[in-house]
């Protein structure tokens, strides 16, 4: 019994480690969303709307790096809870958001490689 209990403790540790880890990337990457769209909000500011090469979509990244430092708040909030399966379905949603968060900015990355 004892050996079974060790287990599970040892799988909640590593479980708590990936919310760990992914907290701090996600809010990283936000971090990182936010100042890209002031950056594109400085360059934009002294050009006409509608200008070639001006940048968009500034305000929209900004609402999606809020987003994201939310949802870390929220799920975060949530894993306090003890029902036996919160924790799991928790997990997996922040699973998704780690998923989530590291396909966009791999979208902007390139995106801003490609000008």
């Amino acid at each position: 019994m004892a050996v079974m209990t060790e287990a599970r403790r040892a799988r909640g540790d590593g479980r708590f480690a990936f919310v760990v880890v992914e907290s701090v990337v996600s809010g990283l990457l936000a971090v990182g969303w936010l100042l890209l769209a002031l950056a594109m909000s400085m360059e934009a500011y002294d050009r006409v709307p509608g200008e070639p090469g001006t940048p968009e979509g500034q305000g929209g990244l900004a609402l999606l790096a809020l987003g994201v430092g939310v949802s870390v708040g929220v799920t975060w909030a949530l894993r306090l809870f003890r029902a036996p399966g919160a924790r799991l379905v928790v997990d997996g949603v922040v699973a998704l958001r780690l998923l989530a968060v590291l396909v966009v900015s791999v979208l902007l990355g390139m995106d801003l490689l490609d000008g």
